[in-house]
């Protein structure tokens, strides 16, 4: 009978214990959920599944990724096109913009791209990222002798990074990444002010002065300027004229 009771306190013992953890582990879940922070929601792209950043160029490589199927990552490809192409134009437009202000430094491997389900991070080799942020730092210099330079440089580097992903590239990105603003181009086309245009005209040459159809006769004109003025003059002193003459005897 002692026995029975004491195997009866201990599993009751061992059931007030776990009780007792279970308890404590529901108090911690409440406080954490009170004590934390709102914290802005972040959502991911799920296409990708757990392929970011290196990972991900890696197996649109053709790098063998463990846990990845090969033929699953080649089916990602499309989707990975214009996750590439907005990894590619942010670097370019950040030399660009850096070399405008004078504060050109190294790009980073890794960036967040949005995307229609979410973002997802990207990754580039380093020696690619250089070359396209080189060429967008070498476009904000404008200086014409270095176009082509660029254009050259900038088309290579992006043809490598699409072969290497055996993707095809169908517009080469320099046909749209060297293009001039309309900013830049409607600035260029305002005209000078007005006192300029005055300081600066031409003076007349002389056949266009000794032209009569380039040259008015003003002689020729003040008849015509005149004789409305003439005819209201000659016909109000015609009364008075009339009223002036002495009646005859």
């Amino acid at each position: 009978m002692s026995s029975f009771f004491q195997l009866f306190l201990a599993w009751g013992l061992l059931l007030v214990f776990v009780l007792m953890l279970y308890l404590v582990d529901k108090v911690n879940v409440i406080y954490q959920g009170y004590a934390s922070p709102d914290l802005p929601k972040t959502y991911n792209d799920g296409l990708f599944g757990e392929l970011s950043g290196k990972t991900l160029w890696d197996a649109m490589s053709g790098i063998p990724v463990p846990g990845v199927d090969a033929k699953f990552a080649s089916t990602l490809k499309p989707h990975y096109e214009p996750v590439l192409r907005q990894h590619i134009e942010q670097v370019f437009m950040e030399g660009l913009n850096h070399g405008k202000a004078g504060t050109a430094g190294v790009p980073t491997n890794n960036r967040i791209i949005p995307t229609p389900r979410g973002s997802v991070e990207s990754w580039l080799p380093m020696h690619h990222l250089a070359s396209i942020y080189q060429a967008g730092v070498d476009f904000a210099a404008n200086k014409p002798e270095d176009l082509l330079r660029i254009q050259q440089s900038l088309d290579q580097v992006t043809a490598m990074i699409y072969a290497r992903t055996g993707m095809e590239l169908n517009e080469a990105y320099s046909a749209t990444l060297l293009v001039q603003t309309e900013e830049e181009e409607s600035g260029q086309m305002l005209p000078p002010p007005e006192n300029e245009l005055m300081i600066n005209a031409p003076a007349p040459t002389a056949e266009a002065a000794a032209d009569p159809v380039l040259q008015p006769d003003l002689n020729r004109l003040k008849p015509f300027a005149l004789e409305p003025a003439l005819a209201t003059e000659t016909a109000e002193a015609a009364p008075m004229q009339e009223e002036a003459k002495p009646i005859p005897a």
